[in-house]
């Protein structure tokens, strides 16, 4: 984000006071369903299936609400975020606002 963005003519004017909360960052990598049976039955090495095609966007999300999408990826040898598509950010401020003010 740039310092224009900031500045008091930027996206961000009326909104100082959120700038420095923390948010919870959440990707989501995928879900699935299964029976207590085959709960019991997991072990260390079981595969579960997230039915979510491999390479297909993951899901962020912001204080539980949806942010935008990305592709999980290697960064630095940590697992990390591409982000390829977010909300309209004045959205998302606005939110925020609402929410947490």
């Amino acid at each position: 984000m740039s310092d224009e963005e900031l500045s008091p003519n930027g996206l961000f004017h009326g909104y100082d006071e959120l700038l420095d909360i923390g948010v919870e960052f959440i990707s989501e990598l995928g879900t699935t369903s299964i029976t207590v049976k085959e709960l019991l039955k997991l072990e260390v090495g079981s595969v579960i299936d997230l039915e979510k095609p491999a390479g297909e966007s993951v899901e962020l999300y912001i204080n539980n609400r949806i942010f935008g999408k990305g592709e999980v990826m290697v960064y630095e040898k940590n697992l990390a975020i591409r982000i390829n598509e977010i909300l309209d950010s004045k959205s998302v401020i606005q939110y925020f606002k609402r929410e947490l003010l």
